[in-house]
């Protein structure tokens, strides 16, 4: 098999590598391919849902625990072959909250050290490509919204040999991913679990001109909820800002060979259960199917922009 290179995924907090990236990072790994995951913050702003903890208890040390839950998470999904990266950074919570303001918090960090340190890595393990988010995050989080900046920045950095001499000699990375949500394919599955009676695990009672962008967390149940709300009430899915168009997504990535290392990845996000634990107690034909194919928007190829109309299976050529 020739070298394609490797991928690196730059996330934002434990637990976000596995539901929307999880499976193809397994495939990667199956494949030989070097795969390096950069974990931004240490999730200490994150709920509290593993049964087995007293929240009051453990929220002194959710940082901790967190880091256990992530080590679980990179084994299930790699075995050891994953280099992983942590950049130490405070969770910043939501945007107007105390942990925002925070002056260790990812969102308060300077942004060109941040990237410098991503630079440093991107410069040792030399990917074919990055991952991150859009723009805007996918969601809105404070702490996705930095992530993708600074890998957009490392990205762009990475080729020239004037930008931060002392992070490595330059390397050019090809391709840029943004991890993408369908939002056709996440509406059609509440859709179906609505017709079968099986219970939606979110509820934000709130049609969507009313719901902050930053709850439209496509891992939310209660986000899909909203947006099919808002389009029973005669929005039509262009206005609906969640999510991407099918029509947007250039790359379909099929896991379904690595499920079981997925899931097992998500499993051992305990204390993030509200996020991901509803998905594992889908029945396998909804689980697979929501589960079985990751969605990603190429967006740049060799620096340039790509053809929204350009299509692939894979995140590296075959």
């Amino acid at each position: 098999m020739p070298d394609r290179g490797g991928v690196l995924f730059v996330h934002a907090h434990p637990d976000d590598e596995s539901a929307g990236t999880g499976g193809t990072i397994a495939r990667l790994v199956a494949e030989g391919v070097r795969v390096d995951l950069v974990t931004c913050t240490d999730g200490a702003e994150g709920e509290i849902h593993d049964p087995t903890l007293d929240p009051d208890e453990a929220r002194p040390r959710l940082a901790e625990i967190r880091a256990q839950e992530l080590a679980c998470s990179v084994e299930a999904l790699g075995g050891g072959a994953i280099r992983h990266h942590l950049l130490r950074y405070r969770d910043s919570g939501m945007m107007g909250t105390d942990a925002n303001e925070h002056p260790h918090s990812f969102w308060q960090a300077d942004i060109a050290e941040a990237t410098r340190r991503l630079l440093a890595i991107v410069r040792e393990a030399r990917p074919s490509a990055i991952v991150s988010y859009d723009e805007n995050g996918n969601y809105g989080h404070p702490d996705h919204i930095n992530a993708a900046r600074i890998a957009r920045d490392a990205y762009a950095a990475a080729a020239d040999a004037s930008v931060q001499p002392e992070a490595g000699p330059p390397w050019r990375v090809s391709r840029f991913h943004e991890l993408a949500f369908s939002r056709e394919g996440w509406l059609e599955l509440v859709t179906e679990m609505q017709a079968r009676g099986i219970p939606l695990p979110w509820d934000l009672g709130d049609s969507l001109p009313e719901t902050r962008s930053e709850d439209l967390n496509p891992q939310n149940a209660g986000s899909v909820t909203a947006v099919g709300e808002a389009l029973e009430d005669g929005a039509s899915a262009e206005d609906v800002a969640w999510g991407r168009p099918d029509a947007e997504v250039t790359t379909r990535v099929d896991v379904r060979d690595h499920l079981d290392a997925k899931r097992r990845s998500m499993d051992c996000h305990r204390t993030q259960r509200q996020d991901l634990g509803w998905m594992l107690e889908l029945p396998d034909d909804l689980a697979d199917r929501i589960l079985g194919t990751e969605h990603y928007v190429l967006r740049w190829l060799d620096g340039r922009d790509v053809d929204p109309t350009y299509r692939e299976t894979a995140l590296l050529p075959e």
